[in-house]
């Protein structure tokens, strides 16, 4: 299972670690070896931390479509 709260909190980790370069390739790669690997719940995973290191919140049409995949849990606070 997917939380979003999680891929926020990576991000950000991402944000205070690393500089852009060395953070965007530790995310590609990651999401490369499980996109390799067949873990399809990982990419995502990745996919959701690079969206929200790149620009913060989810647009409402992509957040949308995010409703239809049954292995992200959304905050029960109502953040997205």
């Amino acid at each position: 299972m997917i939380r979003m709260t999680d891929a926020k909190v990576v991000a950000g980790e991402l944000h205070a670690r690393y500089d852009h370069a060395r953070a965007v390739t530790l995310m590609a790669r990651t999401m490369q070896k499980a996109l390799f690997g067949g873990r399809p719940d990982e990419v995502v995973f990745w996919a959701l931390v690079y969206a929200h290191y790149c620009g913060g919140e989810l647009s409402p049409a992509i957040d949308g479509q995010l409703d239809t995949v049954p292995f992200i849990l959304r905050d029960p606070s109502g953040f997205s």
